[in-house]
């Protein structure tokens, strides 16, 4: 009995003006931190757009570590708490971790591991539940997604941990962009090969120190035999995917048409893959 009074003594002491005060002050000063980090992080994007995704990602861990420290620093230079309180709070964390099937609590771990060891990061290109596009934003529960039409996609980290995760560029600014065209089975096939990679190579879009591929395969369809030649090629950054992929289209179609070639509608038969 006498423990239980002292430990609703000190719940008592936890919530007086001073330490409220005192608490209020360090999260604003935290939060005003986390301002000054997140602004100087976007002006370093754009003065050294080739470091952007790694400025991008750095916020999460410096957001992570300063919350971190106002807990640590409140619990044990402002509440200073009892013993018996400090067992208290360590039975309570035992039963929420014992919770941790709820969703929002699997979604928070989850978010720690993403973190930790990160399937994708911040500025990667992905597929998440059946969403393709890029990561802007990773909380402690649900992870952002802006799609090539302009949408904000929320995925909760538990959904991204429980399935397959695809991403295009793992990190890297560049990313591979796969491109294919149906020709005709009569066809010069080394000159298409050529003139395909010739077309990419002018490309102002395309990352020319990786490897640009085009390999030739034969299918049949329709009742006769036709080739498709799939041009593989890097773009230099991510979010010029789709500008990459229609210029390669247009680009290789035009070399085409020069010498006769006619592929067939790149509607019905050219394709970006990720």
């Amino acid at each position: 009995m006498e423990d239980s009074r002292k430990a609703l003594q000190a719940i008592l002491d936890i919530i007086s003006f001073d330490k409220l005060f005192a608490f209020a002050l360090v999260c604003f000063f935290a939060w005003l931190l986390l301002v000054v980090v997140q602004t100087l992080l976007t002006h370093l994007t754009v003065k050294l757009p080739k470091y952007r995704l790694l400025w991008s990602r750095l916020y999460p861990f410096v957001r992570l570590f300063i919350w971190a420290t106002v807990i640590i620093y409140t619990i044990a230079e402002i509440i200073n708490p009892h013993e018996n309180l400090v067992l208290a709070v360590i039975g309570s964390i035992g039963i929420v971790l014992g919770l941790a099937t709820q969703e929002p609590a699997k979604n928070m771990i989850a978010g720690l591991i993403i973190m930790i060891t990160p399937p994708y990061r911040v500025g990667d290109m992905v597929t998440l539940s059946g969403h393709y596009g890029e990561v802007i934003q990773l909380d402690w529960s649900v992870t952002w997604l802006r799609t090539f039409d302009d949408n904000t996609v929320m995925v909760p980290n538990a959904e991204a941990l429980k399935t397959a995760v695809s991403n295009a560029n793992s990190g890297a600014l560049d990313e591979m962009v796969v491109v294919k065209f149906t020709l005709p089975i009569q066809i010069d096939h080394q000159q298409a090969t050529r003139l395909a990679k010739e077309a990419t190579q002018c490309s102002p879009y395309t990352f020319l120190d990786k490897p640009i591929t085009v390999n030739i395969a034969t299918r049949y369809e329709f009742g006769e035999h036709l080739i498709e030649l799939t041009v593989k090629a890097y773009v230099m950054d991510i979010r010029l995917e789709r500008k990459f992929a229609s210029d390669i289209n247009l680009r290789v179609i035009n070399a085409f048409k020069q010498e006769k070639f006619y592929p067939m509608s790149t509607s019905e038969t050219a394709e970006v893959i990720n």
